[in-house]
């Protein structure tokens, strides 16, 4: 088997250049990249472009998937090369032109961005996601010219939080979260029948907490777009996690620490830890902090995952319940920048920043959770998990005692 052909067998990708028309083989191509495209492990993608790239160059779609790559890469001047010389030769594909836009706005240029939207809009009037982008790209150029000036907003670092009967250990999230640096939450009660409210309420200082109590099938992104929406320029930087994330500095006393280093940045990714249930089947006694000390190790799957701290005044849409869409470009802790692919990174980095995922707890705190659902309508499907996707997660491997240091204050803000 020659080369090319061993190539081509091994991507699946089994075409005769000669024998296919150019229609056939482009159609071909755009299947076999699209998935690559979205995947949240680009490496598929960067490989085959790389693979095929003597045999397909001459190609759209190959160069559609090269321009992926580059974006996947944060080359941005590059991907736009190609892109914006694909929209003068295709100039009715309008995934090019959304593709081109992203591309700006990573490079944040916002009128760019606009009038590449425009362009596409024009080719594909009922996309949603063209005008849900375009929309949050206008109200973010209007909110910059209306507060031009300003120089500071009321909140250093504020929280969003939409939750359901998390009544349990919410008090040590407050409080634990005060003491990382977090300056006030916005959080979103859907329908909690535990006493979430009541827990909300004995916070020692209410000023810190706006509540919305909301009703039926909410969610996490309606609960996004409100606070996006309604306090866009009463933050420096919003971190959205869920309450059994916590939040902290590896290094230091206070996130905003770490803001500071990267504060040129629009979004910062920060990864996962995901903890395990210590071997305990009733809920303990003690914090959270304290009596789930174990960990998967580093490299378990979960842990590419990430959560973001944004300046709410650069969103332009929340893509996913784990990123948005932002004017510029998304960096790790230390600055470097990174192009986030459903909510995964490639490279995840946890030196300055972590967040501790208290996914599974206690057995029976586990199957309080997995009872409750998710943030999904009542007839989905997949609003209760199988039980195997909870115990997969219950992984004991390392013991991290980082985030302890907080302990001894945090005991004594809560009385324990």
């Amino acid at each position: 088997m020659d080369t090319e052909t061993a190539t081509l067998t091994r991507f699946g990708l089994d075409l005769d250049i000669d024998a296919l028309s150019v229609n056939e083989i482009e159609r071909r191509l755009r299947e076999f990249f699209s998935s690559r495209i979205a995947n949240p492990n680009p490496e598929d993608l960067m490989q085959s472009v790389r693979e095929l790239e003597e045999q397909f160059s001459g190609f759209s779609e190959y160069q559609f998937a090269k321009a992926a790559v580059l974006v996947q890469a944060c080359d941005f001047a590059r991907a736009r090369e190609i892109l914006t010389r694909l929209a003068r030769e295709l100039p009715s594909d309008s995934r090019i032109l959304h593709r081109l836009a992203v591309t700006h706005l990573n490079m944040g240029s916002a009128q760019a961005a606009q009038d590449t939207y425009l362009a596409a809009l024009a080719l594909a009037p009922q996309s949603e996601n063209l005008r849900r982008e375009l929309a949050g790209l206008l109200r973010v150029m209007d909110a910059r010219k209306l507060h031009a000036g300003v120089r500071r907003k009321k909140h250093g670092l504020s929280v969003v939080c939409a939750m359901k009967n998390e009544a349990d250990d919410l008090l040590e999230w407050l409080h634990f979260h005060k003491l990382a640096g977090v300056d006030h939450f916005y959080l979103y009660d859907n329908e909690s029948t535990d006493g979430t409210r009541t827990i909300i309420e004995s916070f020692p200082w209410p000023d810190m907490i706006t509540y919305h109590y909301v009703e039926g099938d909410f969610g996490q992104i309606r609960a996004f777009h409100h606070a996006i929406d309604s306090y866009r320029n009463s933050s420096e930087w919003c971190a959205f996690i869920d309450a059994d994330e916590f939040l902290y500095p590896v290094e230091g006393g206070s996130i905003k620490d770490v803001l500071e280093e990267v504060s040129s940045a629009p979004a910062v990714a920060v990864h996962w830890l995901n903890f395990g249930s210590n071997g305990h089947d009733a809920r303990p006694q003690g914090l959270s902090i304290e009596s789930f000390t174990r960990r998967a190790p580093d490299d378990f799957p979960d842990h590419y995952v990430m959560k973001s701290i944004v300046r709410p005044d650069a969103i332009v849409a929340y893509l996913h319940p784990h990123q948005s869409l932002v004017l510029g470009c998304y960096v790790q802790e230390d600055g470097t920048q990174v192009f986030p692919i459903g909510g995964r990174c490639s490279v995840p980095k946890r030196r300055k920043l972590a967040i501790n995922h208290y996914y599974t707890k206690s057995r029976q705190q586990l199957l309080k959770k997995r009872e409750r659902g998710r943030p999904l309508g009542e007839g989905d499907p997949e609003r209760i998990r199988a039980m195997e996707f909870f115990t997969l997660r219950d992984r004991n491997d390392v013991e991290d005692l980082t985030i302890l240091k907080f302990l001894p204050e945090l005991k004594r803000l809560v009385h324990l």
